[in-house]
């Protein structure tokens, strides 16, 4: 198991921003490369706000990705959905910003309709060898880019599905038009058109040109994009039937993506992982549980669980309500009931028979091993298949630590309530000992003095007592097979906490 304490960062590795540190590292390689499209947006992408869009040349690629894997990034794919070759994503995390860089990596120009990238155009060449450094950065030249977006926006004007995108777009279309344009880059567009595609000839061309430069109606856009297709029908991706097995396959994984909760539809190609965080009371756990969710939800399928309070089964909803209606029935039995759940506070937070009394105790303790052990085992099935689960607290196997076994055996005494007492106890042991443990610990530490101050800023939502209990149960927490553990000092602020946070769980993704 490797620990390691994550404070406030210091000392970055880079002195400039993670795009900064990719880009001067693939010029110092030679890496053959160009930003090949959406130009127009570079400064959002640079700044993590969109995906940078790479294109790189295949001899280039085994350096490129060498490079993007010492920089701390990440390969993902769509969970639901087709993978197509030549088209890779890629994750980093920014050390200034603490913000997720998404590199979209191309090797070659698969695009086209939006939702099966229907065409594989000939135009790597021609994006690679005409470029101009932006930042250091080599960017394709607007020539060659007025070119492919031209080629790109009537592709798209004759799918059905695209043109409720791109007719919402309009306004966009035609000011990126008039930016590829500004230059005076129609001329050797014409010229890159006649060597790079013949097919399209520049009188076609120029009309599509001015078609989107200018407040045409959007039935003459779809007329001309049935001429270029028509033109480009050697490129295609798809035969017809293809084409129509390739959609059918879309709606499948669209259906089966809002069959659940509204998620991202990315998992990183490591795999999944459930992430525990763990401590004592007024340490921030739900606070940084809700931001981890935020932020790793941005882009993946995340789901967020509270293993301390899981939801009833259908096995132990009886079993509870059964209990609850008990303690109202009977008051007395209610009031021992609350004593003994007071007991729980005390250090070693082991529970021991004390006769009848003990046994709807330990029944409702059977119920709630049962219940965390349920939702564990559905949500690793959920990490098995890419998916990140951030869990809000997390069971162990030690007895009388928190979120852990309370019963305590009793060994000494004789008695048919006994023995079902030992067999209660046995049981919960059983299978809190089948729970498998969290792939990532983030351990909460704060003083309990300023737990003290927390609990008192939220108007003493806890008593000091059990406070203290709690934070004495917390330090007995232990998992054994956890692979990464990290102590975070919540006494930062809130902003730095949460910082060390992301470090510690993207170092281990």
């Amino acid at each position: 198991m490797l620990k390691e304490t994550f404070v406030m960062q210091q000392d970055l590795i880079w002195s400039a921003s993670l795009v900064d540190a990719l880009v001067a590292a693939f010029n110092r390689a030679e890496i053959v490369y160009s930003h090949w499209k959406s130009n127009i947006d570079l400064a959002q992408a640079t700044a993590g706000e969109i995906d940078l869009d790479f294109l790189v040349d295949r001899r280039s690629l085994p350096q490129a990705l060498t490079i993007l894997a010492q920089l701390g990034f990440k390969a993902a794919d769509a969970r639901w959905g087709t993978h197509p070759p030549s088209i890779c994503h890629y994750y980093g995390l920014d050390p200034e910003s603490k913000q997720l860089i998404h590199v979209h990596l191309f090797t070659r120009v698969l695009t086209g309709e939006s939702f099966v990238k229907s065409h594989l155009l000939p135009f790597e060449a021609m994006l690679l060898e005409n470029v101009y450094p932006v930042n250091q950065m080599r960017v394709t030249a607007k020539p060659a880019e007025l070119v492919l977006f031209t080629v790109r926006m009537f592709i798209k004007y004759g799918s059905l599905l695209d043109l409720l995108i791109v007719a919402r777009k309009a306004k966009q279309i035609k000011k990126e038009a008039l930016w590829l344009q500004a230059e005076n880059s129609l001329p050797e567009a014409f010229a890159l058109l006649r060597h790079y595609c013949p097919v399209i000839d520049e009188k076609l061309f120029l009309a599509c040109v001015e078609t989107i430069s200018q407040n045409t109606s959007l039935w003459r856009r779809i007329r001309l994009a049935r001429k270029v297709r028509q033109r480009l029908s050697v490129y295609t991706k798809h035969s017809p039937s293809g084409r129509a097995l390739a959609y059918l396959d879309l709606c499948w994984s669209e259906v089966q993506r809002r069959l659940g909760p509204k998620r991202k539809n990315r998992v990183l190609q490591g795999g999944g992982a459930v992430i525990a965080f763990v401590g004592a009371d007024a340490t921030g756990k739900s606070t940084l549980v809700a931001e981890t969710g935020r932020w790793l939800g941005e882009v993946f399928t995340v789901a967020v669980i509270h293993t301390g309070k899981p939801p009833s089964s259908w096995v132990t909803a009886p079993i509870n309500l059964l209990l609850t209606l008990v303690r109202r029935r009977l008051p007395a039995q209610g009031s021992r009931d609350k004593e003994q759940h007071n007991a729980e506070t005390v250090p070693g937070a082991q529970h021991h028979f004390r006769g009848l009394a003990s046994l709807p105790y330990a029944l409702r303790s059977v119920a709630l091993a049962w219940d965390r052990r349920r939702l564990i085992a559905r949500t690793r099935r959920q990490a098995a298949k890419g998916e990140l689960i951030i869990c809000d607290r997390y069971p162990s196997r030690t007895l009388g630590a928190m979120d852990s076994p309370r019963l305590e055996p009793a060994t000494h005494q004789r008695g048919t309530l006994v023995k079902l007492y030992n067999y209660l106890a046995r049981l919960e042991s059983a299978l809190y000992r089948q729970i498998p443990p969290p792939d990532i610990v983030l351990r909460l530490h704060v003083s309990l003095e300023t737990a003290k101050k927390r609990n008192r800023a939220r108007n003493g939502q806890d008593d000091e007592s059990y406070l203290e209990a709690r934070h004495r149960q917390s330090r007995e927490w232990q998992m054994v097979g956890t692979r990464y553990e990290y102590v975070i000092n919540t006494e930062q602020t809130l902003e730095a906490t949460i910082d060390s946070v992301k470090e510690a769980i993207w170092s281990s993704l």
